[in-house]
């Protein structure tokens, strides 16, 4: 009996959410933050882009399981005051000043908070690389997903040197790995 019912059981589910509108008449089922872009492949992405634990902390200055910079915070609202410092043995590590009440370990302890602007980092970043999809790179064309991978790297200023130029792809591996990982998901 269960292996009839639970099918049948995902199936409704299904239907009833795809056939549930809001007042306004959209659909009910979540979608992807970036526009015509599949939720399961927008997931595959989110899950790839998430290299690291939660509580991560490279010398460098990048936080959380994304690996976000201070600076990019900063861009999607979360902290203010951005600037360069010297951390340790590392020269030039941004760092910002936490918006109230956020704070450095709130945000390492927190997923929805790193997702929220992992989110909204992917969201400004889309229209500034978007003119370079399509673009060929090492004998592989550029998808969006392998463009805001590189720009999650290197900023949007840093996507039109990385695909110009091949000396630039070979001097940061980081940023070429990450476009290997992430191009053609979407």
């Amino acid at each position: 009996m269960l292996p009839i019912v639970l099918p049948l059981t995902l199936v409704g589910i299904l239907t009833g959410a795809g056939l549930a509108t809001s007042r306004r008449g959209l659909s009910m089922l979540p979608t992807s933050p970036i526009r015509g872009v599949v939720l399961v492949r927008w997931l595959r992405f989110t899950s790839t882009m998430a290299r690291h634990p939660l509580d991560y902390q490279s010398p460098g200055g990048r936080l959380g399981a994304f690996g976000l910079h201070t600076r990019r915070l900063a861009d999607v609202g979360l902290a203010e005051n951005p600037h360069k410092e010297t951390v340790g043995d590392a020269v030039g590590v941004w760092t910002a000043d936490w918006r109230q009440p956020l704070s450095s370990q709130g945000f390492l302890n927190s997923k929805p908070l790193q997702y929220e602007a992992f989110r909204r980092s992917m969201e400004d970043l889309a229209p500034r690389v978007a003119g370079h999809v399509g673009s060929v790179v090492d004998g592989k064309k550029c998808t969006l997903s392998g463009l805001l991978g590189v720009a999650h790297m290197a900023g949007s200023a840093g996507v039109s040197g990385w695909v110009a130029d091949p000396r630039v792809r070979s001097k940061f591996g980081k940023t070429t790995d990450t476009f290997n990982l992430t191009n053609g998901i979407f």
